[in-house]
Parts: C-alpha cells; sequence; structure tokens
C-alpha cells in the first residue's frame, strides 16, 4: 500500500478553498457596489449644496468614502490576483469610483 495520502482529498481541500475565495471576492463586491451607490448619492448632494460650511463638511465625506471606495476596490483586485486572475478591466468597468470633488 502507498504511503501517500489520496488524490481526491488534496483535490477536494483546493475546491473548498477555491470556492471560499469566490465566495469572499463576492461579498466584497457587493461591499463595493452598495458604498459605490452611497457615493453617488452623497456626491449628488454635494453637487447640489451652495458653498457653506455644511457643504464642506459633505464634501470632506465624500472624499473619504470615495478613498475609501478605491481601497476596497484595489483590495478585490488583489484577491483576483492571488486566485490568479490578473485581466481587470470588467472590474474597472462594474466598480467604477466617481472623482473626487472640490
Amino acid at each position: 500500500m502507498s504511503s501517500k495520502g489520496p488524490v481526491g482529498g488534496a483535490l477536494a481541500i483546493e475546491v473548498q478553498l477555491r470556492a471560499e475565495a469566490a465566495a469572499s471576492i463576492k461579498a466584497l463586491g457587493h461591499r463595493i457596489e452598495r458604498q459605490l451607490a452611497e457615493l453617488q448619492q452623497l456626491g449628488q448632494q454635494v453637487r447640489s449644496m451652495a458653498p457653506s460650511p455644511a457643504r464642506d463638511k459633505k464634501l470632506v465625506e465624500y472624499n473619504e468614502k470615495r478613498r475609501d471606495a478605491e481601497y476596497r476596490k484595489w483590495t478585490l483586485i488583489v484577491q483576483r490576483e492571488a486566485m490568479g486572475l490578473f485581466n481587470h478591466e470588467d472590474v474597472e468597468e462594474i466598480y467604477r469610483v466617481p472623482p473626487k470633488l472640490t
């Protein structure tokens, strides 16, 4: 009898690890989608406000959330690369982070 473990066991673990990584990427994508929707609304609020301290506060909030969205998108790309996915055109297309406002 061979001293090596069953090949199927290693394959099953690999499949499970990839499934968990895919689930993590999917969850991150959903979080980014929600964040981008909130960012879109906040950006509309900022653009509709007249210059004021209240607008300045909303503007800071918008740009902080925008920076966070960029970071989350970057983490999504890193996770995809860890799984061997190196073409990120679809990520750029689906998760478009709006521009910084001034």
